[in-house]
Parts: C-alpha cells; structure tokens; sequence
C-alpha cells in the first residue's frame, strides 16, 4: 500500500482555502502557497535521520543531533516552483533537482521536456521530495516516479495541495503492490473527483495559472 499521508494542521485548512476561493488574487495566492509549503515541509521532514553529534555550549559539552540524509527538492516544473520555498528554506542543505513535465490536452497523458538532477553515487541514504500542488489523473506522478526509480532511488516522497481519487488510484494500482519502495504521499486534501476533462472537482483551478497570471 502506497503511505498517504493528509495534513490536518488548522492553518493548512486556512491556507487551502483561501486557495480555493476564486476571489483570491495573484498575490495572496502565491504568499498562501509559500506559506503551506513551510507547514509541509515541517512534516516530510519530521521524518528525517539523524545521527549523534557532540558539541560544546558556552557552559559544557552536550549531545545534540545532526541530519545525516541527503535530501533532493524535486519540484515538477511549473507550478511545483510555488511549494519550494519552505522545503528549501527550512532546510539549505537539500538539492534542488527539476523535472518539466506538461499534459497533453486530449490523452491527458506527461510529456517530459526538461531534468536536471544532481550527480550522487551513494543513493542508500538519499530522500527525493517531489512537489506537485495537483494529482488529478497521476499521470505525472507515476511518470517522474518510474524515472526516479530507474535511477535506483527508493525513498520518495510526493508532496501536493490536493488529490483526486482517481489519481492516487492510479498510484497505488502502478506501485502498491511491490514493498521495495518507501513511497510516500504527503497531501493537505483527498478531493471529490475528477471532471471529464481531467481537473479536480472542487479543486482551485489551474494552480501554475493562478501563481503565475497566465
């Protein structure tokens, strides 16, 4: 079974619904958007390792604990970009990979026009935090999922502002069944459905139109 992890933090709920409203501006939009993307950045990194380390306070050694898990902020081009802020933020050490994916408008189907990824050998430790504000079909989930795990990284983790049924489906139906994988979906709403044109109803709309002004 994939993990679906659904937020119920009081702000993201207030967040998530200024989102929603149509009244919203750009602005507010996008400050809403930062703003949620600290808050789920706080719980996918609840989940972090760390290992010992001993310091020196200004009074006398002390344990303490450091990160020991390389972290990669994978954000789906475009409208990913609106959830960096806080992964990366609350943690500066992580890398920031890209992946352009856009969908066909009649197949409904990813097509990939861009990735950047940085060179690491070790992957046993490696963290993959995808960001996508909108699984509707899971189409572009499941695609930058196979391709991550073509590369032989197991720990991923997807992070979106809503979900459709149908979507996460999809997901569970292309990888639920093996238990090699630690995949992960970290969600701040599992919506009604899909309409016949592929959005989430209710949904915001189009998260990159409304972030950007398109």
């Amino acid at each position: 079974m994939i993990n679906i992890n659904v937020s119920k933090h009081p702000l993201v709920a207030h967040y998530l619904t200024r989102l929603r409203d149509n009244k919203t501006d750009i602005v507010s939009f996008k400050s809403c958007l930062e703003r949620i993307s600290y808050l789920m950045a706080a719980e996918v990194y609840s989940e972090l390792k760390t290992e010992n380390k001993t310091i020196f306070t200004p009074l006398k050694k002390a344990k303490g604990q450091k990160i020991n898990t390389k972290v990669v902020i994978l954000p789906i081009l475009r409208a990913g970009l609106g959830l960096t802020e806080g992964f990366r933020n609350l943690y500066p050490n992580a890398s920031i990979s890209h992946i352009g994916l856009y969908r066909d408008e009649e197949s409904l189907k990813p097509i990939k026009y861009y990735f950047k990824f940085p060179h690491i050998k070790d992957k046993k430790n490696l963290k993959v935090i995808v960001l996508d504000p909108m699984i509707a079909t899971g189409g572009s989930i499941i695609f930058t999922i196979e391709y991550l795990l073509n590369m032989n990284i197991i720990d991923i983790n997807i992070v979106s502002l809503l979900c459709a049924p149908e979507g996460l489906a999809a997901i569970e139906k292309r990888f639920g069944s093996s238990d090699k994988k630690l995949i992960k979906i970290f969600t701040c709403f599992i919506d009604d459905k899909l309409n016949d044109k592929g959005y989430i109803l209710p949904g915001l709309g189009d998260a990159g139109d409304r972030l950007f002004g398109t």
